[in-house]
């Protein structure tokens, strides 16, 4: 099978201000770095204020402008900070990709303790609310509407074994996804979700660390490799530019085909 090519640079971005969340690495930092590549003003937000930086830094040369901002996407205040600073640095709001999550891995219900269940849906369910509920007036404000893009999981669509608060915050991200859809349409605002599998990002260092294990995913995986950050780049800014604008409700499954196995 032949690897992932990086989101095209058709510009379809010029003129418009989009906001990633979770952007210091993985695919938050790829896919602010596609949107800069499309000619988008960007705010690379992430709670790791450094890895954001390398984002910026990384944008250098590209078409547009890559501002760091520090966020706890937990935080109410945090993340209007980080809506007001797009519109104060840029003049509108017009894209706002829901990207930060935060779970532990390898437990069920009963091995979870409260901690981790709280703070798994105040960083990957209610960080998404409190993006939506803060991007919205920005983006009605602007004139044009906007898209809004939230990262779910295939794990949110088909359970994944012993990664219980993951699977429900990341169920809640599609359900919301839909409300948010149904509430906003008719003032312009699309809302639709994107399920990655299995990405390599560090955070299946886990995986990658195991031979075997890494072996038997791979197997599963009808593409016959693992996703990478790219590969969801490329359906975000799709979903997030006017090529979409017949979609909204709607959540996409970037998994390789592990859901058919």
């Amino acid at each position: 099978m032949t690897g992932p090519s990086v989101a095209s640079s058709g510009r379809r971005f010029v003129g418009k201000v989009a906001i990633v969340t979770g952007a210091g690495s993985g695919m938050g930092r790829e896919t602010a770095l596609a949107f800069a590549r499309e000619g988008a003003e960007v705010v690379a937000a992430d709670i790791d204020l450094p890895g954001a930086e390398q984002t910026a830094a990384a944008a250098e040369g590209l078409p547009g402008t890559v501002h760091a901002v520090q966020t706890d996407v937990a935080d109410a205040a945090s993340v209007q900070a980080m809506v007001d600073h797009a519109v104060s640095a840029f003049g509108r709001l017009d894209v706002l990709h829901n990207n930060a999550y935060w779970a532990p891995i390898g437990l069920s219900v009963t091995d979870t303790d409260l901690y981790q269940w709280d703070r798994t849906l105040a960083v990957t369910l209610t960080g998404v609310f409190l993006g939506c509920r803060a991007a919205i007036p920005a983006m009605i404000a602007s004139g044009g509407g906007g898209a809004i893009v939230n990262t779910a999981s295939a794990a949110g669509v088909a359970s994944s074994p012993r990664f219980a608060a993951y699977v429900a915050a990341k169920g809640g991200v599609i359900a919301l996804t839909r409300s948010v859809a149904l509430d906003y349409g008719a003032q312009g605002i699309r809302c639709n979700s994107v399920a990655p599998g299995l990405i390599d990002t560090p955070a299946i260092a886990p995986v990658r660390a195991d031979p075997e294990r890494l072996a038997w995913v791979t197997s599963k995986l009808v593409v016959g490799r693992i996703g990478q950050p790219v590969d969801v780049a490329n359906v975000v800014l799709f979903l997030a530019s006017d090529e979409a604008n017949f979609m909204t409700g709607e959540c996409v499954v970037v998994d390789g085909g592990r859901l058919l196995t």
